[in-house]
Formats: structure tokens, C-alpha cells, sequence
């Protein structure tokens, strides 16, 4: 079992393993072409993040995608937004899965602030240094219990702490209590707020 930065020929691999790990997702239900443009945008266009992949004899048998992230989806829609248009015409009814529906409307709003100059605003400048996000990481259902999932968590946070990071982010699905004790159990931990728990976990690094 190893760990090393994922090049532009591990996205085949990586594609595989997100729509194992991830059969219900809206990403996995548009088709394994949509999942590796996402990840291909992630890895040629996110100058801030890195992507690491755990291998096995060879073969990607997990990964995670770490860092600042920046256009992460609105960057993907826009570019790929053609093609995802021809998917949903080829394939209609994916459009009638609530899943997918809901992403599609996410989608449109994103791609409406980005087309309409009147929703356009500027942000103040802030000093606040930004913290290290975990966008995506997956293990193969086939090689899940073989420490995949800690080997990249813990080759991540070295990367973090490497950049001087002191605060890593994920979000995980609430109901997803599998990978909430995961997280857990390595140190991280709940965000609480007003309501109910809406997924997002922080782990502080010591320096």
C-alpha cells in the first residue's frame, strides 16, 4: 500500500473508484465521463489543492482531493456545461431523480450568478487565513477495512501542516454515521450551529 500525487492518467481510476464509493451520487448518475471531467477540472485548474491517491499493487484503489478550493462546481459547470446539457437531453430521465434534480437546480443558480453581471458582488478583503478543505475522498468498496481511508487522511494533514495550515474542513452527509465515526476517531469534529448538524466537520492542527 502506498501514497503519491495522482497525474492526468490516474483519472480513469479515480472515476471508477468515486462511482463505486459514491453509487447514488448525482456526479456517478450523469456517467463516468462526468465524473472525470469533474476530476479532471479539480486537478488541472485547482492551483491551491492537492490530489493524492492510495495505491495497491499498482492500482488507485482510493483518493482525496485536498486544499483551497476555489470554483471547484462553478468552475466544472461552466466548462463543462455543453456536455451536461447533451447528457440530460440523451438521458431524461435522469432528471426525474430527486437527487439529480436538486443538483441540477444548484447548478442553474450557480451558472445564473456567474452569467448575470447584476448578481456579481464584491467581497471585502479579509486577513483571515483560509482553511485547508477536504473536497473529496473515496475508498473502493473492495478495499475498504485495509487502512486506505487513514493512510490519505493522515498524508493530507501532512500537507496541510507542510503549509503552514491550522485548520483543516470537510463536510460529510449527516446520515452518513459510518464516516462520521471515521473522522472521528481521527481527531475531528462536529461544527455546531443554530439547528440540526448540517455535515461540516473541522479538525484544528497543532503547530
Amino acid at each position: 500500500m502506498g501514497v503519491r500525487k495522482l497525474e492526468a492518467e490516474d483519472l480513469p481510476a479515480v472515476s471508477v473508484v468515486h462511482m463505486a464509493a459514491f453509487p447514488d451520487s448525482a456526479l456517478t448518475m450523469l456517467g463516468a465521463e462526468a465524473v472525470h471531467r469533474y476530476y479532471e477540472w479539480q486537478l488541472t485548474n485547482q492551483r491551491e489543492a492537492t490530489a493524492i491517491g492510495g495505491f495497491a499493487g499498482g492500482k488507485v484503489v482510493g483518493f482525496c482531493f485536498g486544499g483551497i478550493f476555489r470554483g471547484a462546481m462553478s468552475g466544472f459547470l461552466l466548462r463543462n456545461r455543453l456536455f451536461l446539457v447533451w447528457r440530460l437531453a440523451t438521458h431524461p430521465w435522469l432528471a426525474g431523480n430527486p437527487i439529480v434534480r436538486e443538483r441540477l437546480k444548484y447548478g442553474a443558480n450557480v451558472l445564473k450568478r456567474l452569467v448575470d453581471p447584476k448578481t456579481v458582488v464584491s467581497l471585502p478583503k479579509t486577513s483571515i487565513a483560509e482553511p485547508f478543505g477536504i473536497l473529496a475522498i473515496a475508498t473502493h468498496p473492495h478495499s475498504q477495512g485495509l487502512g486506505v481511508g487513514k493512510l490519505l487522511m493522515k498524508e493530507i494533514e501532512n500537507v496541510a501542516r507542510q503549509r503552514d495550515f491550522r485548520e483543516m474542513l470537510l463536510t460529510v452527509h449527516p446520515n452518513n454515521h459510518q464516516a462520521i465515526t471515521f473522522y472521528e476517531s481521527l481527531g475531528w469534529e462536529k461544527i455546531p450551529g443554530n439547528g440540526a448538524w448540517e455535515g461540516g466537520m473541522k479538525k484544528y492542527l497543532q503547530p
